[in-house]
């Protein structure tokens, strides 16, 4: 695993976007990671009870989980550009919105405001991919440009969370919700206009065909998302608790961090595996390896926060590119043109995956103690080692010819 050798893959990518490209994408995703936490810190802030505040942020998830889908299939019909510009304005206003209906007693209008606030949330990074599947002409560089956005997803999501806290403490919980739409009006906005969105734009009718339909076997790296947002979910609050039981709840978030540390490292390195080293392998090593994890997870979670960094650090070895991996899997199984749809469902099943994982993991670990919350990782990811993925891949390609 030399350095010249992976510095010459990554190299690669900004000759085919252009290094503003890789900012732009890279700072435009970071919303996507503050909003529900922004919301839940706003209107907890506002109405005085965290019971409000946590079912503002399950709506705003809920809506971003069902808008980023819509988002994407506008996207692939019509071109890029023009369905995130129209995407950022809406989004603006119903952060506007969310603003208005707090000034108001707390009540219905302000979940809904805080729904439509997840609704209009653009996915960067499932349109980022979707490019990539258009700008990568050979496999190896699809990996390449998959590796940094599972990279640059990982910093989004140790970054993000902090970011709102540094915002909440300087300039109180609205700054955080204000800097989020700042973020998105400057780099959501600069993204959809960077030259690289040409390469989504809908085919001429004279030259288009039926479009190639999206097969069922998509199905299962939905599904693997599902459980790899799960995973981060059920740590998370598992984590938290452990670190609350041993009298320091502060240090959950920074020992929860520490999974960014090994993800990183592997995802990075995840491009110098030989091609001979196929999907179905790949996916099968990363579940194992989380199922491992996840054991020793258990294991720690009466141990001590030193023990269980050193649990969290080995299951976050195989997060990154078990992400990456499964992202790949769904590009081999559709065609380019329906990237940014398939993409947003795999940002939906993190979504809905992280939510999920964090409720049940939570509602154990009060009322069982960590290690019964942390299991639910072990649960997630024997579900993700266990999906047929070979069996999707034949099916998937074969159906993916079919028109829609």
């Amino acid at each position: 695993m030399s350095s010249p050798a992976l510095l010459s893959r990554y190299s690669r990518l900004p000759e085919l976007s252009g290094a503003a490209y890789l900012a732009a994408t890279a700072v435009g995703r970071l919303p996507i990671t503050m909003v529900p936490l922004a919301v839940l810190a706003l209107v907890t802030s506002a109405s005085g009870s965290v019971a409000v505040g946590g079912l503002a942020s399950a709506c705003a998830a809920v809506g971003e989980a069902v808008g980023v889908p819509v988002v994407g299939a506008f996207a692939d019909r019509r071109g890029q550009r023009g369905a995130l510009l129209t995407v950022v304005v809406l989004h603006l206003l119903a952060v506007a919105g969310l603003f208005a209906a707090l000034a108001g007693p707390a009540g219905w209008t302000v979940l809904a405001a805080a729904a439509c606030v997840g609704l209009t949330l653009p996915s960067v990074s499932g349109f980022s991919r979707a490019r990539w599947l258009r700008m990568t002409p050979r496999v190896e560089e699809q990996r390449t440009a998959f590796a940094f956005e599972g990279t640059v997803d990982e910093a989004a999501f140790i970054l993000g969370p902090a970011l709102v806290g540094i915002v909440g403490v300087l300039a109180g919980p609205a700054g955080a919700l204000v800097v989020a739409a700042a973020l998105v009006a400057v780099f959501v906005t600069a993204f959809a206009c960077h030259r690289t969105h040409r390469v989504t734009a809908p085919r001429p009718a004279e030259h288009g065909g039926p479009r190639p339909r999206v097969p069922w076997a998509v199905a299962g790296p939905v599904a693997g998302m599902l459980a790899m947002g799960t995973v981060f979910g059920a740590t998370q609050t598992g984590v938290t608790a452990a670190a609350e039981a041993g009298g320091s709840a502060s240090a959950g978030s920074l020992v929860y961090a520490v999974m960014a540390i090994g993800s990183t490292a592997t995802t990075l390195c995840l491009v110098l595996v030989p091609e001979r080293v196929g999907l179905a392998l790949r996916w099968l090593a990363c579940g194992a390896g989380m199922l491992a994890g996840s054991g020793l997870l258990v294991a720690a979670a009466g141990h001590g926060l030193l023990a269980l960094s050193g649990a969290v650090l080995v299951t976050g070895l195989f997060v990154g590119p078990g992400l990456v991996t499964i992202s790949t899997t769904a590009a081999a199984l559709v065609a380019a043109e329906r990237g940014a749809f398939v993409m947003a469902l795999l940002n939906s099943g993190i979504v809905l995956g992280v939510a999920t994982g964090a409720a049940v993991g939570g509602a154990l670990s009060e009322s069982s103690g960590p290690a019964a919350g942390l299991a639910v990782v072990a649960v997630a990811a024997a579900v993700l080692t266990a999906l047929p993925l070979p069996r999707l891949l034949r099916r998937g390609r074969a159906g993916a010819q079919a028109p829609a």
